[in-house]
């Protein structure tokens, strides 16, 4: 329901303001405008409005102006030739055909002028989180480092620091950062692993990744599965929140961690904890042990939710194998993991070599190991490719918190045009290089979505809030202007081909080879719709 609601509230502007563009230049010009259509096919509602019949249609994947002279066929009063489209001077035509995707372009320049001028929510450059043991905490990242720069280029966003790692696979990268309270910058070097991805234009290509370095911190969420653990006897349960640490508020695990381990030994800890079941809040006191090197799990029996199961999926392996709510995933095999995005890529590996998993589990406690088979599921990757997937089927209670935020903002006028614009010619040149990169094989026609797609980024950019909505509008607004000047016949690029030809013949074409055109046009249009609506399908979980 969302997906159609966004597809409706962002197409439906869209197309109006392309056809007004058409009619703005019309009327500019006294070309008549018949019918101003919202939609394709039947009639759903219609209204006069001087000489233009405003009309809704059945198809909302469109919409159309028919101005006076389209048809070239027609029996036209001298009055009417005048004012006939097909009647006007070159340059107006050519205005009227590209005043639609004008209006498109124009419209993402507005709509990013106002994005810039609310305030544009970015990830802060903090490191939410580093898995221990991973590839991350080797190189000396820690959770809560603020990167100051990437390569000797000072950034303000987590944004910037992907595009340099994912752009560096197997080449050092080095950052300059600050760990948490820490007054001195310190300079650390990483190399990211080359992993499978994609590029802006959709070519699979290799991409860095630094493992263990994550933007999300995990909730402050707490997972017992010892019951004589400190923790336990002082009644704390799976699921309770801590909120603060001696009056210290906690927002995240790491922050927690962070608090725990720069308490002196001996010290007294005071706990505040919202109980999961009534929402009370309640307090714990715990001594840090002499043993400084131990973790809050290993003294108090503290731990992250994150690899604890909130319930097994019905019928599944790891249901009928025995696993239950509350249990503690510890490894696969003789390996412990120490995420659950590692236990995930464990799975998935297992199931590919093996076929089967040893998955160790504590409960009560007790470490525990059973044999799982895997469930081995076909899926499509962004390519439409079929791979499998291998799961067990549990649900984990990994909660994250939201990463650090600033909000950049623009009121300079002129700064305002100026950036606005520059993101329209940007998107637009990718646009355009995509396109190209699909007639030379380079990107796969299967990166293409049709209306199902759309309404789908359109309904979870709803849930996303207003800035995430508008840019939604925008990159989609500029993707209708960019279809709509390619050289096909039927779309305006194709009107503003024929009237080149016609300009440099010195007269128009035939009806007839008009005829045989369109035809062609529009074969082209469908068979461009089949492909997406089949992207689409294949895209469907159920498919």
């Amino acid at each position: 329901m969302l997906s159609l609601l966004g597809f409706i509230i962002i197409l439906g502007p869209l197309v109006i303001v392309h056809e007004f563009g058409h009619y703005v230049f019309a009327r500019l010009f006294g070309v008549k405008a018949e019918v101003f259509s919202v939609g394709f096919g039947p009639k759903l509602w219609k209204r006069q409005c001087g000489e233009t019949e405003l009309r809704v249609s059945a198809i909302p994947l469109g919409g159309y102006v028919k101005l006076l002279g389209e048809d070239r066929d027609a029996e036209l009063s001298p009055e009417e030739q005048k004012r006939a489209l097909h009647r006007q001077a070159p340059w107006k035509r050519f205005l009227i055909f590209f005043g639609g995707p004008l209006f498109n372009f124009l419209l993402a320049i507005v709509v990013f002028m106002m994005i810039l001028a609310i305030g544009e929510p970015k990830v802060a450059n903090v490191v939410g989180r580093v898995v221990q043991g991973s590839a991350a905490e080797k190189a000396g990242f820690r959770s809560g480092d603020e990167i100051l720069s990437v390569n000797g280029k000072p950034i303000k966003g987590f944004e910037e620091i992907l595009t340099v790692v994912n752009e560096s696979p197997g080449k050092p990268v080095q950052f300059e950062l600050k760990h948490p309270g820490a007054s001195e910058t310190v300079s650390i070097s990483a190399t990211p692993t080359a992993e499978s991805g994609f590029t802006l234009y959709g070519e699979l290509t290799r991409v860095g990744e630094i493992d263990g370095l994550y933007v999300n911190p995990r909730a402050a969420v707490i997972g017992i599965s010892d019951p004589s653990s400190p923790a336990a006897k002082a009644g704390l349960t799976t699921g309770d929140l801590i909120t603060a640490i001696d009056d210290k508020p906690v927002g995240s695990w790491e922050q927690l961690e962070a608090i725990y381990s720069a308490a002196p030994v001996g010290a007294t800890l005071k706990f505040k904890i919202k109980k999961v079941k009534t929402s009370a809040l309640v307090e714990a006191a715990f001594v840090k042990p002499a043993d400084s090197l131990l973790s809050l799990g290993d003294v108090l029996g503290l731990r992250s939710s994150e690899l604890f199961v909130e319930k097994p999926v019905a019928q599944s392996p790891a249901e009928n194998a025995g696993v239950q709510a509350g249990d503690r995933l510890i490894g696969i095999g003789d390996k412990h993991v120490q995420s659950f995005f590692e236990l995930k890529d464990r799975v998935q590996k297992s199931g590919e070599t093996e076929g089967k998993i040893r998955l160790l589990f504590e409960r009560g406690g007790k470490t525990q190991a059973i044999t799982i088979t895997p469930t081995a599921t076909p899926v499509r990757d962004p390519l439409l490719k079929k791979t499998t997937q291998y799961t067990i089927g549990v649900v984990p209670m990994l909660l994250l918190s939201e990463p650090a935020t600033f909000v950049e903002r623009v009121w300079n006028p002129f700064a305002l045009v100026y950036q606005g614009t520059e993101r329209v010619v940007t998107f637009t040149w990718r646009n355009l290089v995509s396109i190209r990169k699909m007639f030379t094989g380079d990107v796969s026609v299967a990166t293409l979505g049709g209306p199902i797609m759309i309404g789908k980024i359109a309904g979870e950019s709803l849930s996303r809030g207003l800035t995430a909505f508008l840019a939604t509008m925008a990159i989609l607004s500029i993707g209708l202007g960019v279809l709509n000047i390619l050289p096909v016949p039927v779309l305006d690029g194709g009107h503003l081909l024929l009237l080149a030809i016609e300009t440099v013949r010195g007269k128009p074409l035939t009806i007839r080879t008009m005829e045989i055109i369109q035809l062609v046009g529009l074969s082209l249009i469908l068979l461009l719709m089949i492909v997406v609506i089949k992207n689409d399908i294949a895209r469907l979980s159920y498919f």
